[in-house]
């Protein structure tokens, strides 16, 4: 079970302050806004010194387009040329969409140098990353390795990691707002069939038990986005895991951990070059990200891991394709 610990703090606000700390630590310079990139699925930033980061755009783009959109854009621009922090800060405590995931996108520039492998470990996490593009995680997706056959796999949020976790257990139930033929397949040959036929769908509201039933649970940054992250750990209180996945969720894991969440699988930015091309020419930033940047678990020693795949992390045994990766300098 995942020991969710008396946590007060606001796990965004507790992640700046652990970012603070570490860039006083190191006696790291952070950098100034230089670009912000809108697109229909992501929120891009990228800073003065190189940082680069990610979050999900839940507002939307059609929402800073005509009038109505005219105040944010002009409030955005006025950032051109601040301080990460200060923007980050003032997104996170925002109860607005495109707001919070600005901030949270700054979040994620100033995590990129704390990241690597090395910095994790000495953090006391454990931690393991592996080249986009390598075989062993096109093979088998990293999100796979944290849970067994028989196992109830409960995901808030769909994305691309999603859908090859069905092969990988009993049940798997995915909960988003939208409708699932927004993403789901009809293969038409001698039969029609919707795929894939063993995973179920279900709406945001009233998930409780499903979660609270779940062995895994797996959540989307867009569940800092909308403000819902608190509400879905408490009800994953049960699971044996909790899991957050995503483009979205290459921040540091401190706070995470701290309030209980055991595993993160997202992507570290190596290459800002490709970042920022891909800001201004692909679509959903998910090809670049993968194929461009270090796709990465981070753990919390204390996590449950049970016979799944993934307890060889806890004794550092090495997977094949791993890379280490030099500390902060």
């Amino acid at each position: 079970m995942s020991a969710v610990t008396g946590f007060e703090d606001d796990v965004l606000s507790a992640t700046l302050e652990h970012l603070h700390d570490l860039y006083r630590e190191n006696r790291v310079r952070q950098g100034r806004l230089l670009r912000i990139g809108i697109k229909p699925r992501w929120n891009a930033v990228i800073g003065a010194r190189n940082e680069c980061g990610l979050a999900i755009n839940s507002a939307g783009v059609g929402s800073i387009y005509g009038k109505q959109g005219e105040p944010d854009l002009k409030t955005l621009r006025s950032f051109i040329g601040k301080p990460l922090f200060d923007i980050a800060e003032w997104g996170i405590l925002s109860e607005e969409p495109l707001k919070r995931s600005i901030g949270i996108a700054c979040m994620s520039a100033l995590s990129q140098k704390f990241l690597g492998c090395n910095g994790i470990r000495k953090r006391g996490f454990i931690s393991q990353c592996w080249k986009a593009d390598g075989d062993f995680v096109q093979d088998y997706p990293a999100l796979s390795h944290i849970i067994n056959l028989d196992e109830t796999v409960a995901v808030v949020g769909y994305g691309s990691q999603i859908t090859p976790l069905n092969t990988w257990c009993r049940k798997l139930h995915v909960i988003d707002v939208r409708p699932p033929e927004t993403f789901e397949s009809v293969i038409i040959d001698e039969e029609c069939i919707d795929l894939p036929t063993a995973i179920e769908y279900h709406p945001p509201h009233d998930t409780t038990n499903i979660l609270g039933a779940a062995d895994v649970v797996l959540l989307s940054t867009s569940t800092l986005v909308d403000n819902s992250f608190e509400l879905y750990v408490d009800a994953a209180k049960n699971a044996r895991l909790i899991g957050i996945f995503g483009l979205g969720s290459s921040l540091i894991p401190d706070a995470f951990f701290e309030r209980g969440v055991d595993i993160f699988s997202s992507f570290r930015i190596i290459d800002p070059v490709s970042f920022a091309m891909a800001m201004e020419t692909d679509y959903d930033m998910e090809y670049s990200m993968k194929n461009s940047q270090k796709q990465y678990l981070m753990m919390r020693p204390s996590a449950d891991f049970g016979d799944s795949p993934v307890a060889a992390f806890s004794r550092h045994t090495g997977i094949p394709g791993g890379h280490d990766e030099a500390p902060v300098g």
